[in-house]
């Protein structure tokens, strides 16, 4: 089978919503990283003290106990403090609410679908653009005319 053939058949078997779920979530993955990475960099050389004390504003800030997704570097924070309810007790706080991760996450997503869906309408552009470009007739060239007869300029 030549792989025109083989290309044709994958496209027409590929699930456009599993791919675009993959995508998105692809990018949430990266974003994520990214985040905890620059807050990793940052927090690196802070004692255990200084980072409960962040957590603490955090928390008066939202007035509640932060779930640790929606904190920059919650995964780093969790490695050096340890569980998350035994922290927000020793903070005098309440545990967070496991819903609450959820939606961290759902904003995230959405973050997420919004930039897929803007990247996608740029190479949607990008691409029509490209098509117009290689179509369209340059000042000076020869064209064929509707009946195949070939045009020239005088």
């Amino acid at each position: 089978m030549s792989k025109q053939k083989q290309n044709m058949n994958r496209a027409r078997n590929m699930d456009i919503d599993a791919w675009r779920e993959r995508q998105i979530a692809n990018r949430l993955k990266a974003r994520l990283a990214e985040r905890e990475l620059a807050f990793r960099r940052e927090h690196l050389s802070e004692s255990d003290g200084e980072l409960r004390e962040y957590v603490r504003r955090q928390a008066a800030a939202l007035g509640r106990m932060p779930h640790p997704l929606e904190l920059c570097g919650g995964q780093f924070l969790l490695e050096r403090l340890g569980d998350w309810n035994r922290l927000a007790l020793s903070l005098g706080l309440r545990p967070a609410e496991p819903d609450r991760g959820r939606s961290a996450y759902l904003r995230l997503r959405e973050e997420a679908e919004a930039l897929f869906a803007e990247e996608r309408r740029v190479r949607k552009r990008e691409k029509k653009l490209r098509w117009q470009y290689r179509t369209e007739q340059r000042p000076g060239e020869n064209a064929c005319s509707g009946n195949g007869e070939v045009a020239y300029e005088e």
